[in-house]
């Protein structure tokens, strides 16, 4: 079994799992998301919400069940500024 086989399966399984497990996912994405932003006072709760957002339709995709295309902006304008940049604002 060629490496490309190798990777398939584990595409295939991850597909299965996401699937499978897609509300505890869910869960797991929204109890993160809540406590980010609690533990940052709300000040970020938009771009939490985003974030936690995009995290669950790549879960969709990945299970998928690929519905609205997710947002094409990448990390760097997803409207989190990195802690290092957050100390010289």
């Amino acid at each position: 079994m060629g490496i490309a086989d190798r990777l398939k399966d584990a595409a295939k399984k991850a597909e299965e799992q996401a699937s499978e497990h897609k509300d505890q996912i869910r869960q797991v994405v929204e109890k993160a998301g809540a406590a980010a932003d609690q533990r940052t006072g709300g000040r970020y709760s938009e771009q939490i919400q985003g974030l936690a957002t995009r995290a669950q339709g790549a879960v969709d995709r990945v299970a998928g069940e690929s519905h609205a295309p997710a947002e094409s902006a990448g990390a760097a304008d997803s409207g989190v500024t990195p802690p290092e940049e957050q100390a010289d604002a």
